[in-house]
């Protein structure tokens, strides 16, 4: 592109050098073919990459690239900006500027690339076609071309010179991902009212928490893959019969072990990870970390990690509070940590049923694309590995991918 660019400037310039009266017309002709080539080729660099969610600026993407990745590279933006349920940090030394969700997903790339202001409305009309869309800003008009189904491809014309000063790719889908959070789901028949009305308001709280809260996870992206997750393991009755019950289906668990526990038992921790399951932290003691001083929930975060890197050579990266208690402190202290933190969506309630079919039940009336589906595998639940098979396969019979949290979440399992 910078090659192009020095070839419009050198065509540029020819057209003031000194020219014959007779060859003038012809000349003239000549310079503006030569300038229609070079606008071509440019806009077809700039398409080809818009097609893979990328500018010209930059080697990231809106498909799968965030702003961790960016910072890594490119050190701090000069500033960032919220707008709207979105954030927009700039790189002025790179001409480029990156619209991201809490979580911190690219869905917006902008190119500020001088190169740009030589393209007019004209010139994307004879090349790229009658756009999409032509929407009125404010000092500006924004052309829009749907590239493919996913991707926008923006150009910013200012009225003022009525030619481009900067474009967007942008991925309407990821940023509409963002917002995909779901209630928290699941039903028993065994609660008091006042431990009903309990539950409810804390399931409302951690929702509304989640919202500025990019590193708790509820839930994953609306497609059509969901999670089973066992807590409170392991132990050496229920938790081999859940890893077995998984490896004959030949799907994913994820279990989120105490690392006291996991201590006790632990070629049963090293089963369920060779097994091709995640071995996630559930804290060392099963303790409210939320009533514990900052010192008490690092040593709990570390203690469980190292209990269950000591046996399967990898610490995780996620970690489940007991009782689904968070606060800010937690969430600080486990990203420090190198720590997500996940709660779930659907929540089977089998601590409090106890009967297979109605653990069974509050999956089949609740599932939906992304859920995070609560069990547990203690030596109290053999009632949740008698429903499990079942489970399964209505879930896999609904058209549903039962997958690892990693690729649910689209984060790291270990560290």
């Amino acid at each position: 592109m910078i090659v192009l660019f020095q070839m419009f400037i050198s065509v540029a310039c020819s057209s003031q050098q000194p020219k014959k009266a007779e060859n003038l017309t012809q000349s003239e002709t000549n310079l503006e073919q030569k300038n229609m080539d070079i606008h071509s080729d440019y806009l077809a660099v700039l398409v080809e990459a818009a097609k893979k969610g990328m500018t010209d600026t930059s080697p990231f993407n809106v498909f799968s690239n965030t702003m961790e990745q960016v910072e890594k590279q490119w050190e701090d933006p000069v500033k960032t900006d919220r707008v709207g349920n979105g954030y927009y940090a700039t790189y002025d030394e790179k001409d480029t500027v990156f619209g991201f969700t809490a979580k911190g997903d690219i869905y917006d790339i902008r190119s500020y690339k001088k190169q740009l202001n030589v393209l007019s409305l004209s010139d994307l009309k004879e090349e790229l076609g009658e756009p999409t869309e032509i929407r009125a800003g404010e000092g500006e008009q924004i052309i829009v071309y749907n590239l493919t189904k996913d991707i926008q491809l923006k150009f910013i014309i200012l009225n003022e010179t009525e030619r481009v000063d900067h474009l967007s790719v942008y991925n309407e889908d990821r940023i509409e991902q963002a917002d995909y959070v779901l209630d928290i789901k699941g039903n028993s028949n065994q609660l008091t009212n006042k431990q009903w009305e309990t539950m409810q308001n804390w399931r409302s709280e951690i929702v509304k928490f989640k919202e500025n809260q990019p590193n708790l996870y509820i839930n994953g992206q609306n497609e059509k893959k969901i999670s089973l997750t066992f807590d409170d393991g392991p132990d050496e009755i229920v938790t081999p019969q859940i890893i077995e019950i998984l490896h004959n289906y030949k799907v994913t668990g994820n279990f989120f072990f105490i690392g006291s526990e996991a201590e006790k038992y632990p070629q049963v921790v090293k089963n369920a990870y060779e097994n091709g399951n995640l071995v996630l932290s559930h804290s060392y003691h099963h303790v409210d970390l939320t009533t514990l001083s900052n010192a008490a929930q690092v040593d709990e975060i570390n203690k469980a990690g190292l209990a269950i890197q000591t046996i399967i050579g990898k610490e995780p990266a996620m970690i489940r509070p007991p009782y689904g208690e968070t606060n800010e402190l937690l969430i600080e202290n486990a990203k420090e940590k190198g720590y997500s933190v996940i709660i779930w969506s659907i929540d089977t309630l089998d601590w409090s049923q106890k009967d297979a079919e109605n653990i069974i039940k509050n999956v089949t009336d609740n599932l939906r694309n992304g859920d995070i589906i609560l069990m547990h595998s203690d030596s109290e639940k053999t009632e949740t590995a008698k429903a499990l098979p079942t489970i399964i396969e209505a879930v896999q019979e609904r058209g549903f991918e039962i997958v690892g949290l990693n690729e649910l979440l689209g984060i790291e399992a270990y560290q």
